[in-house]
């Protein structure tokens, strides 16, 4: 089950710096339409709404435009406390406002671009941690070791009356693999759900989490998330969404901590890009998967990943959250997975024309794309070029095929990527093979093949 993050908090919410100026509010955050802070009362009084000019006399004059308004509304960070937990509302930007000319009552909206739940940032202090860990929709699907035993009895001539349905779980021991600035974790838990009454459950779930050698940005950390995020929604073929997100930090001054000293968790909360926007979220078929965590080579091949990717991230979100948006132009993604690949090849390779750096790219990829195009690989470099240039440069080839091959010809580009990354990443040969076996892999080869045109 896909779980449901949305909250409201009822508090105390002010700006870094003026704490004496507290005003009461609801936050409320939803993973559909995101965060809002609704606050009975304004942050600012009318008199600091405007641009101030003194005159002779001590008189003051308060000018309003709105450059001055939308500079008073805009709020790069925002402080509070509701429920006894310590909050940072991050990128907020007033909504609609209400004050009172005589100075009394009032109300303001506030969109929140990102929280933070558990601690107060200071004034200019970059939000930092040493720890994140991550809950990923699919991740325990691709893990792919349950930990769930379930045994039935029977009734038999001998023992009319046995019946029983036992179910046991077991939790599975933590996985490490060092990263070259700190460890990768892999951690298993168990739940128990139920009235005791009407019913009782057992579910599992894994998590990532990595350990940095150092506090360093948490949007370094979160960069370095999306990377595992990129992988898993490649593997299983569905968008991984992030269902949950904690960082730790070591160094944090002491805000909120555990009866046994322990730094809790700053939670993490915003409306991501990347949405899965399958019919069944939460939920697949296990052959739906590309290849499984024991092919990729477990948490090992993972660290792995993690350590090779870096210096593609630009390129790899791009490609992997173009695949996966449902409103994107099919133009789109050809120009996004065409661009992607130019930025692989142009790593490596600082010389080369784009037909070039495609075919590096093909043969990089290796004998899957080969099969999956025929071994065509020039004509295939024609039809992507004719289709890049209409599209981005309105080249005159005067492309006449359908939008169908343009689709085909996007999906190839995009397995192209991934092969390439792959490769890059060192992914054992098990990993390509069984993406050649997948059927959606093979139905691509014959529509793309008929979409190429003759030299």
């Amino acid at each position: 089950m896909v779980p449901h993050r949305a909250f409201e908090a009822q508090g105390e919410w002010w700006l870094p710096g003026r704490e004496g100026r507290r005003v009461a509010g609801v936050l409320r955050f939803d993973p559909d339409s995101g965060s809002e802070l609704q606050l009975i009362g304004t942050f600012r009084g009318m008199d600091e709404e405007g641009e101030r000019t003194e005159r002779r006399g001590a008189a003051v004059i308060i000018t309003y435009s709105r450059d001055s308004l939308e500079n008073a509304g805009t709020y790069p960070r925002i402080l509070g406390r509701a429920g006894g937990k310590l909050y940072t509302l991050e990128d907020c930007i007033r909504k609609s406002v209400h004050i009172s000319l005589t100075g009394g009552g009032g109300t303001e909206t506030v969109n929140v671009n990102q929280v933070y739940r558990g601690a107060n940032f200071g004034d200019i202090e970059l939000p930092s941690a040493d720890s994140v860990s991550v809950d990923l929709r699919y991740l325990t699907q691709w893990i792919g070791r349950p930990a769930i035993k379930e045994s039935h009895a029977f009734p038999s001539e001998s023992n009319p009356d046995l019946k029983a349905i036992d179910l046991k779980a077991v939790p599975l021991d933590d996985q490490t693999a060092l990263l070259t600035d700190g460890t990768l974790r892999l951690t298993h838990s168990i739940r128990v759900s139920g009235d005791r009454i009407t019913g009782r459950s057992l579910a599992q779930k894994f998590y990532f989490r990595i350990d940095s050698t150092r506090v360093t940005s948490t949007q370094y950390l979160l960069e370095r998330i999306s990377d595992l995020q990129d992988l898993v929604s490649i593997a299983t073929g569905r968008t991984a969404e992030i269902d949950g997100l904690r960082y730790w930090n070591s160094a944090l001054a002491n805000q909120e901590r555990d009866e046994n000293t322990h730094p809790r968790p700053v939670e993490f909360f915003a409306k991501w890009n990347n949405r899965d926007t399958s019919q069944t979220p939460g939920f697949m078929r296990l052959q739906d998967i590309y290849f499984t965590f024991e092919q990729f080579g477990g948490v090992e091949g993972v660290a792995r990943w993690l350590d090779q990717v870096e210096r593609y991230r630009s390129a790899l979100g791009r490609v992997v959250s173009s695949r996966y948006a449902p409103s994107m132009f099919t133009s789109d993604r050809l120009l996004n997975c065409a661009a992607a690949l130019e930025f692989l090849d142009r790593v490596n390779h600082a010389n080369g024309v784009f037909a070039q750096r495609m075919a590096r790219c093909a043969t990089l990829a290796g004998s899957p794309f080969l099969a999956l195009i025929g071994g065509e690989v020039q004509r295939w470099i024609k039809a992507v070029k004719d289709h890049r240039n209409e599209i981005a440069h309105h080249g005159g080839t005067h492309v006449k095929q359908s939008n169908s091959a343009q689709f085909f010809l996007a999906r190839s580009l995009y397995w192209v990527f991934v092969l390439c990354i792959l490769r890059e990443a060192r992914a054992p040969e098990a990993v390509f093979q069984q993406i050649t076996k997948h059927d959606a892999f093979n139905g691509l080869g014959p529509r793309l093949r008929a979409t190429l045109p003759p030299l």
